[in-house]
Parts: structure tokens; C-alpha cells; sequence
């Protein structure tokens, strides 16, 4: 079935640099970003993520459709090795920091037909995706089952992949991009969004999974993100005891174009409250994809550079 294409040229300069930090940062704060600098304690960045001073580096894809990321482009032992690689690049260039490799890997994946269920959804077989979390298991890699939307709410979507967090290696990442639900269209018409009570319901669901299954383990809650208008309402996002919040900035240009984002996106306050992320686009990143030493902040993009490092990479 044929993937969506984009509905529309991301990161366009007129209206997503103010947009994209006011509606997070209130979002995430409950207030203005002025006002929560006198509320808020610095939050360390190496308690962003589970695990104490690190960096996930992950491959983002479908296993088997090449059109859909590098994932697909590869069979899972040979992605393996690749994968590391790119981790070891970071690596590095942090030394006193833990580097995980990772999967970001799309498990419901949004189409033109309806489908069986009516939410425009095709999820990925049970057995495809464990053979990716046994190897990931296998090899100390971070799982990200990504869920495209459809027809479906966020908390919805969730549902039946709650059962895959009892592997202390997975984390579940959310898409807006597509969501139609309550829209008499499908998806790729508009561009989808999300609301802070939906990914407070989400967070909860998760919380409430892993205390009635006693596991110990913080999991992520993985948010991608290209425009100011997919994280809407006022409703303040939460914080759970074991729900770590990475909203990934996931979106096309130039390296100019991503950096001046990300920085506006990324101030010191909204980095204390949440981790960032950051997305790499292996093709269509033009005229260049940017380096690891960019990414990090290490090396300049011309008179620019990242002001505060992403806590999660992703290649598409």
C-alpha cells in the first residue's frame, strides 16, 4: 500500500520560528516563557533520558518498504553494523557521555484506503517487530515503535503496543502528522496534530502499564514535530515519575533553516523541562545533511551553531 507523501514544504521561515517555541514552551511550562524562568528549577540534562548522561542515535524507518526511511532500505543484519557506526561517530566526540544506538521504526503506518478497521491505519506484524526488538536486545540498542494516526486518537493508537514496554529496551513515539480523527477525510489532506491532554493521556496509559506490570524501567515518550500548529490547546503538559519527553524536530531544509529552528525551539528553559531531538534526512536534506560535530553544536552551520545539544538523533 502506498505510503503518504508530505502535504506540505516543511520548515517554511514565515510563520514556524516564533510558532513552534511560544506553543511548546507554554505547552510544556503552563505559562509564558519569561514568567516560568523564576518557577522552574533546572532540570540536569543527563536526567532528560533514562539512562544517566546520554545520547540515543537511532535509524528511523518501515522494515521492508525502502520508500519509507533507512530501515527499509536494509535488512536488519546489515542495518545493524550501520547503525553503530553512526553511534560510534558520536561517540567519539562524547566521550564521558553513554551513546545507544537505536530503531525508530514505524508500526502504524498511515494510508490512502481505509482498511479493515476503518482508521486508515496498517499496522506491522507482531512478528516483524519482535524480530527487531530481540535484535536490538541482542545488541544494546533503544526501540522506538513509532505510531502514525490515522483515524485514531492518541491514546487509541497506544493501546496495543503497551505490552511491548515489559521489554526494558522499548519506547513508544508518536506522529501527529496524519491524524484525521473526527475529520471526514483522509489522512494527507490537512497536517495532523496532537493536543497536551492527549499526551498526558498517553503518558498516563503508559505510567499506568508499567505499575500494574511492576516494571521499573523509565520509558520515552518520543513527539515528532515540524510545525507550531501540530501540539495545540493550552492544557499543560505533565510530567510522570517514569515518562521521559523528547519532542523531535522532525522536519526538512537546510542546514541554516534546521539550526535556526531548532534554536528557537530549544531555549535553555524548554531544555530544562524537555529533551530534544533532532532529525536528519539522509536525501532531501539540501544542500547538505549536517555533520555530527553540527549536530552537537561542536562545529558551526556559517555564523550559526546548535545552542543546546540534542539528547536524541534520528536518520531518515
Amino acid at each position: 500500500m502506498k505510503h503518504l507523501h508530505r502535504v506540505a514544504k516543511k520548515f517554511k521561515m514565515s510563520s514556524v520560528l516564533m510558532g513552534i517555541m511560544i506553543s511548546v514552551v507554554i505547552l510544556l511550562l503552563g505559562s509564558t516563557s519569561a514568567e516560568a524562568s523564576h518557577k522552574l528549577n533546572v532540570v540536569a540534562k543527563s536526567d532528560q533520558l533514562p539512562v544517566k548522561d546520554s545520547l540515543i542515535v537511532a535509524y528511523y524507518g518501515r522494515p521492508g518498504v525502502r520508500s519509507l526511511g533507512i530501515l527499509g532500505q536494509y535488512p536488519l543484519q546489515k542495518i545493524i553494523p550501520m547503525i553503530k557506526a553512526k553511534a560510534a561517530e558520536y561517540q567519539k566526540l562524547l566521550p564521558k557521555q553513554t551513546v545507544i544506538p537505536g530503531f525508530n521504526i514505524i508500526y502504524g503506518l498511515a494510508t490512502r484506503e481505509p482498511g479493515a478497521n476503518k482508521d486508515y491505519i496498517l499496522h506491522l506484524s507482531s512478528k516483524k517487530l519482535m524480530q527487531y526488538i530481540h535484535a536490538a536486545n541482542q545488541h544494546g540498542f533503544a526501540v522506538f515503535i513509532d505510531l502514525q494516526l490515522g483515524k485514531r486518537t492518541p491514546l487509541q493508537a497506544v493501546q496495543p503496543v503497551l505490552k511491548y514496554l515489559k521489554y526494558d529496551n522499548v519506547h513508544i513515539s508518536l506522529d501527529p502528522e496524519f491524524q484525521v480523527y473526527g475529520l471526514n477525510i483522509r489522512p494527507g489532506k490537512v497536517i495532523g496534530h496532537i493536543t497536551g491532554r492527549d499526551i498526558n493521556q498517553v503518558q498516563a496509559a503508559m505510567s499506568a502499564y508499567l505499575e500494574k506490570n511492576g516494571i521499573r524501567e523509565k520509558k520515552i515518550l518520543l513527539i515528532h514535530m515540524f510545525t507550531s500548529r501540530m501540539i495545540r490547546e493550552s492544557t499543560p503538559i505533565k510530567n510522570y515519575e517514569k515518562i521521559k519527553l523528547v519532542v523531535n524536530l522532525d522536519g526538512d531544509g537546510s542546514p541554516e533553516l534546521k539550526v535556526k529552528i531548532y534554536n528557537s525551539l530549544y531555549t535553555k528553559i524548554s531544555a530544562s523541562k524537555i529533551a530534544a531531538g533532532f532529525k536528519v534526512f539522509f536525501k532531501v536534506d539540501k544542500p547538505r545533511i549536517m555533520t555530527p560535530k553540527q549536530i552537537l553544536g561542536i562545529d558551526p552551520v556559517r555564523n550559526n551553531r546548535i545552542k543546546q545539544a540534542p539528547k536524541y538523533i534520528n536518520y531518515q
